[in-house]
């Protein structure tokens, strides 16, 4: 049903625009629309969440030997400031299955959209069926063989958006002295350097998605970080 719900939209934003590259374009836009008052309140809480940490870094030192009553007080504090710290998860499983059903969608494009609109040029892209290479820019032996500007795009910002979620989650640490989360310091290389291999195996079309996406999440991230400030106002 979520496909049929998605297919259906990117399928009407093509009729209105008449090009799929730009279709894809606006469809993720949309999309990342529709997601933002999830991602807003995952910033709240995990904005509240740094503001409440050297509160319950307190407790961590105070009851470090008394495991039972170090759980207890730190339910009270979060109680106190109306807070539940599982609740920014919730927006990350909302749009799991979204984005899933998305690359599901852009895979089987001709299933929903006319063969010829796949076929149309976008910008540099002769279509939205053939990976992103170099050759479709340079005249070269082995070009075809090269991830394209698209790829290097979306490798580039997945991993700018990588780093900064890596720093805020830093922030989220039980304790200062603890370890510095070194699967997602690996997934902040390896994830990008994943993309940008796939652009010459996956569609045009898929990897724009994925490059705006990633455009997409950088400036609302920035947007968000500047808004939502876990260093003004401070709880006691």
């Amino acid at each position: 049903m979520l496909k049929n719900i998605i297919a259906t939209l990117l399928t009407g934003i093509y009729n209105f625009v008449g090009n799929y590259g730009l279709s894809i374009i606006l469809f993720t836009l949309f999309i990342r629309l529709i997601l933002l008052p999830f991602a807003i309140q995952s910033k709240k809480n995990m904005v509240m969440t740094q503001k409440l940490q050297p509160l319950v870094n307190q407790l961590q030192k105070k009851y470090k030997n008394d495991p039972q009553t170090l759980q207890k007080k730190q339910m009270e504090l979060y109680k106190e400031h109306n807070h539940n710290p599982l609740s920014g998860c919730l927006p990350l499983l909302i749009q799991m299955p979204i984005i899933f059903t998305l690359f599901s969608v852009l895979r089987d494009a001709a299933s929903y959209v006319p063969q010829s609109a796949i076929d149309q040029s976008f910008l540099w892209l002769p279509n939205m069926v053939d990976p992103d290479t170099m050759s479709n820019i340079i005249n070269i032996a082995g070009a075809e063989r090269i991830p394209g500007l698209l790829p290097i795009v979306a490798a580039a910002f997945t991993f700018i958006t990588f780093k900064m979620t890596q720093t805020q989650t830093a922030a989220l640490q039980t304790s200062p002295d603890g370890p510095k989360a070194p699967n997602m310091n690996f997934m902040a290389y390896i994830f990008p350097v994943v993309i940008l291999m796939s652009g010459t195996t996956y569609s045009a079309g898929l990897i724009l998605y994925w490059a705006v996406s990633t455009i997409l999440q950088f400036v609302q991230d920035r947007t968000l970080n500047a808004y939502f400030n876990p260093k003004e106002d401070k709880v006691a």
